[in-house]
């Protein structure tokens, strides 16, 4: 590796890093970052000026060699976000991967503004100029239309491993036919094929890396959590089932009771008869939660929730007009109704002021639509990202699909959903449009 001086070394992993760094403003930072970031970046010092007096020991200017001297600094630098960063290693990856492809990209265009304008400087302007702020340009310019945009929906942060894998190949391929056009190899070649047009085509490759990373891995996230969505509609298709045996099961026991009354008189004692007409009563009571709303999906969610309600002492107000509702499949009627009682009742739960365990649903038609009101008593406080709520438990990828769930079947209707949190209740509004 003749010829490569130490500067270059340093000028590249000042733009790596802030590359880099455009990737991590949403990551956690861990315990005393300011003393991880100043350690890890002495490390980083001291060991790729190790690689350097390795790789510069390698006689000749084979272009594999200068790859896998950037390749070694690159890596290195993912040992740096590691310790300053509370995150998983295929996210870190992804950030790495991603920080590479712009820092080529700025290259490229720090090398093509060189050769079409003819500008030739020294010292601190040719650092600032053309090792600086083409660079800066490039890092901003993606923050803004790509990353900004996308890294606050927390539920698409999801990375798929082959995707990012596949990017990386993509960009160690670029690195390499890059130092390669640079070689002495091509030297006598003209400046435009060397510096404009191979760089072009390497700023073309870089960025599709960053959206094969970036996109498919959200994209392939999306069928994922769609898939899964499907699965669970299914497991509800099959819960609706067993609730209407048990809906069914109720109605033989209560329609059982002329029988039953017509046995008290026979009863002698008078304890046991007392006994035998409060167990008579307590069957009777389970009509009391029998919804007829006129939808019977919904009379079914309802119903089996009440009784749910009943158990835990929360007090459930409706004022219901299920026909409204007969244009959704059964099936979305009892999976949205039934996520959408699960998190009031699971709200509400938390409360040991049993007056305050209240939920209040409301269905109704209006000029613009069909209105679904749903407000429960909520004390914690409650984080949004993306319009729906953050959930609290430790199991972020399996937990919080119920929510997403009741979005998928809004938006699968056409519908609108606004959910939100203001003083100390939590309130779901769902309009599906007339016609």
């Amino acid at each position: 590796m003749e010829g490569m001086e130490f500067i270059s070394c340093i000028r590249f992993s000042i733009q790596l890093f802030m590359a880099e760094a455009f990737f991590t403003f949403e990551w956690e930072k861990r315990h005393h970052f300011p003393l991880r970031l100043a350690g890890s970046m002495a490390g980083y010092v001291l060991c790729s000026g190790l690689a350097f007096l390795l790789f510069s020991s390698i006689p000749g200017n084979m272009p594999i060699v200068y790859t896998a001297y950037y390749m070694s600094l690159f890596a290195l630098s993912l040992g740096v976000l590691g310790i300053c960063f509370e995150i998983r290693g295929k996210e870190i990856l992804f950030g790495g991967v991603c920080g590479y492809a712009l820092q080529h990209i700025g290259f490229a265009l720090s090398m093509i503004i060189q050769e079409v304008r003819g500008w030739s400087l020294t010292g601190i302007w040719d650092f600032l100029f053309f090792r600086i702020l083409p660079y800066l340009f490039i890092d901003i310019l993606v923050y803004l239309l790509l990353i900004r945009r996308y890294e606050g929906q927390r539920e698409l942060r999801e990375r798929d491993i082959r995707m990012i894998l596949l990017a990386l190949a993509i960009l160690t391929v670029v690195i390499f036919l890059s130092v390669f056009v640079d070689s002495r190899y091509f030297e006598n070649d003209s400046g435009l094929l060397r510096n404009v047009l191979c760089k072009i085509y390497g700023a073309f490759c870089s960025m599709m890396a960053i959206l094969i990373a970036f996109n498919l891995s959200r994209q392939n996230r999306i069928l994922h959590e769609k898939e899964m969505m499907e699965n669970m509609l299914h497991s509800m298709r099959e819960q609706q089932k067993l609730s209407q045996e048990s809906i069914n099961i109720i109605n033989v026991k209560c329609h059982d009771l002329k029988y039953r009354i017509s046995k008290i008189q026979r009863i002698e004692d008078a304890q046991d008869q007392k006994d035998y007409i409060e167990e008579i009563k307590r069957a009777v009571a389970i009509y009391d939660n029998i919804f007829q709303t006129g939808n019977d999906a919904l009379d079914l969610v309802l119903t089996e929730k009440s009784l749910l309600c009943d158990e835990y002492k929360i007090k459930l107000s409706s004022m219901i007009d299920g026909k409204v509702l007969n244009f959704m499949n059964t099936t979305d009627v009892y999976a949205l109704f039934g996520n959408l009682m699960d998190n009031a009742i699971e709200s509400v739960m938390k409360e040991e002021d049993e007056e305050k365990r209240v939920i209040s649903v409301k269905i109704a038609r209006e000029p613009q639509g069909y209105h679904i009101h749903i407000e429960n008593y909520c004390k914690d406080k409650v984080e949004f990202a993306d319009g729906l709520p953050v959930t609290t438990k430790e199991d972020k990828n399996f937990h919080g699909f119920g929510v997403r769930s009741i979005r998928y079947l809004v938006e699968k209707y056409r519908g609108d959903m606004l959910m939100r949190a203001e003083e100390e209740r939590f309130l779901v509004d769902i309009l599906f449009y007339a016609g």
